[in-house]
């Protein structure tokens, strides 16, 4: 009976020592993944960072005083992340950046011909413009938009506004900033200018280059999928009629 008991009694304390050694493994098997997982996210990793906000459409060439290669956290390092300048040389932000984000291959675009999609058989126009003129923000790429210009002559009713070109198509709006606001990473306001560029025949070119040469050119934004449109022109003669 006592030798039962014995066995018995033996039997539950091994059962314990099992658990207690099964437990103790457990926890030092977490303990040393968790210590290999926070090794692993806290190594540093070469990266390229933003040392101030930086403005979309702005290239490479012009965020380099405002950029520095720092060591992150390996775990907090975009797959994307730019290794080397020779990287985006030439190309361009899609999008603001903030101070202190990593800089990715994701951010940047072509800077060129390649990256504006221009049609066949037309060739992009970029103008200046202040925002109400050019329809503000609203008009992005992909867009259609009119062309209104008012000229003065020598003629009795003096000046004319009429509708020039209708239906051109929208390949880029970026905000007009000047080199220094670029290099110290400002950000355009609402009462700066427009650089909107169009994809246009060589025919419409030369009428919206005379337009902005020798009058006052306005912009108004098509509804998607609206047909060309056609103007009469106004004058001192009709425009209250």
């Amino acid at each position: 009976m006592k030798r039962s008991k014995a066995v018995v009694i033996g039997g539950a304390v091994l059962t314990l020592l099992g658990m207690l050694l099964s437990y103790v493994y457990t926890q030092s098997a977490r303990q040393e993944a968790r210590a290999v997982a926070e090794t692993t996210s806290t190594a540093g990793a070469p990266a390229w960072v933003a040392g101030a906000d930086l403005v979309i459409g702005s290239t490479w060439e012009d965020i380099s005083l405002n950029v520095a290669q720092q060591e992150v956290p390996a775990g907090l390092r975009p797959s994307d992340a730019i290794s080397e300048p020779e990287e985006v040389e030439g190309k361009a932000l899609v999008r603001n950046v903030t101070k202190g984000e990593v800089l990715t291959a994701a951010q940047f675009n072509n800077n060129g011909a390649e990256s504006l999609n221009i049609p066949e058989g037309t060739s992009a126009l970029t103008l200046s413009l202040d925002f109400p003129q050019g329809v503000g923000d609203y008009i992005q790429p992909g867009a259609k938009a009119n062309f209104f210009v008012t000229v003065k002559d020598s003629s009795p009713e003096g000046v004319l506004t009429q509708l020039l070109l209708s239906d051109i198509p929208v390949l880029a709006n970026r905000r007009a900033l000047s080199p220094q606001d670029v290099t110290e990473g400002r950000a355009p306001d609402d009462g700066g200018r427009l650089l909107l560029t169009f994809a246009v025949t060589l025919e419409q070119a030369e009428k919206i280059i005379f337009a902005k040469e020798n009058g006052s050119v306005w912009l108004t934004l098509q509804r998607p999928g609206a047909p060309a449109e056609q103007g009469i022109g106004q004058t001192f003669g009709t425009f209250l009629l």
